[in-house]
């Protein structure tokens, strides 16, 4: 004898006592996870993988007066050290960014945040790539930094993005949506009109694996694959087209398992560009896992057709 007993999907639909939407949600990816079969991109290996790191400035604001990456060319197992007026040589110095603005992939006249991307070392092994990065010298010429943004925009504040042409303050954009003018009409008509300043503090979120990508270049075909922890593959292949100059339909990006992204893996950071370049530069495919100022990445790449070693 069976019994079948007919139920909601979501056992809290119409229980008063409960919010709608709250409740058992099947899940399917359970069963590999909490056996630990998971699959994510720092797993990811590819045939003469190599690996990379990247330099962080330790200071917020800065201008670079040198960088000397002699020694670390000549460490052991470095396969190539590429700074950011290396980047300018081949116009991948700076990214677009969601804000309709642009960011540096690697700093090329100045610093402008503490951590920022300065140079990045391409190596056998992440260990020789770790190490190399303590023997590149940098010259910093320090500035004032902003460390209020309540003073960003005082006329004293140091201007960060001088490299915007006509630039003589901090305000970088306005984002706008709706009627202004029937707005201001609701407002002006209105019994009572209640203002209050909100601060929303710097949050930062905390994903079980930080953002990285394996690049992988094939330079007959002319074709990118890309493995990342992204949220959002379809808009980083575009991005990475207008960055690159790869053709968008010979690009293909595959996001595994990312261990959680909370909108911090739906924009491109300067080290997803990095592992691309790195792959194009050395002929070898390249990844980058990137725990920011925290954990440096590590960059891993196949095939020699350029060796900046030499």
């Amino acid at each position: 004898m069976s019994i079948i007993e007919e139920r909601a999907a979501n056992p809290a639909a119409g229980d008063d006592d409960r919010p709608i939407g709250y409740g058992r949600i099947q899940r399917k990816e359970d069963p590999r996870f909490v056996r630990g079969k998971g699959h994510y991109v720092d797993d990811i290996v590819l045939p003469g993988m190599l690996h990379g790191a990247i330099l962080r400035s330790p200071v917020a604001h800065a201008r670079i007066v040198s960088i000397d990456t002699s020694a670390a060319l000549a460490h052991p197992g470095v396969v190539a050290v590429i700074t950011g007026q290396d980047l300018l040589g081949l116009k991948l110095a700076w990214a677009p960014t969601l804000s309709a603005d642009v960011q540096a992939v690697l700093a090329t006249d100045k610093v402008r945040f503490q951590g920022q991307e300065v140079a990045f070392v391409v190596a056998e092994d992440r260990y020789a790539a770790r190490d190399a990065l303590e023997l590149i010298e940098v010259d910093y010429d320090v500035l004032r930094p902003v460390i209020n943004v309540r003073k960003a925009l005082d006329p004293d504040a140091p201007v960060i993005r001088d490299d915007i042409e006509g630039r003589t303050d901090n305000h970088i954009f306005d984002w706008e949506a709706g009627d202004a003018a029937e707005t201001d009409a609701v407002f002006a008509s209105a019994d009572v009109v209640v203002s209050q300043e909100m601060v929303y503090p710097r949050v930062h979120p905390a994903p079980m694996e930080t953002c990285g990508a394996v690049a992988d270049y094939e330079p007959i075909e002319g074709a990118l694959t890309l493995y990342e922890t992204s949220q959002a593959p379809h808009a980083h292949r575009t991005l990475f087209a207008i960055v690159s100059g790869i053709p968008e339909h010979k690009i293909r990006v595959v996001s595994p398992d990312i261990g959680g992204g909370f909108g911090n893996k739906v924009g491109i950071h300067p080290g997803y560009i990095l592992a691309v370049v790195g792959s194009i530069v050395t002929g070898r495919p390249a990844g980058e896992v990137d725990g920011g100022p925290v954990r440096e990445p590590d960059v891993h790449l196949v095939r020699p057709r350029l060796h900046h070693a030499g």
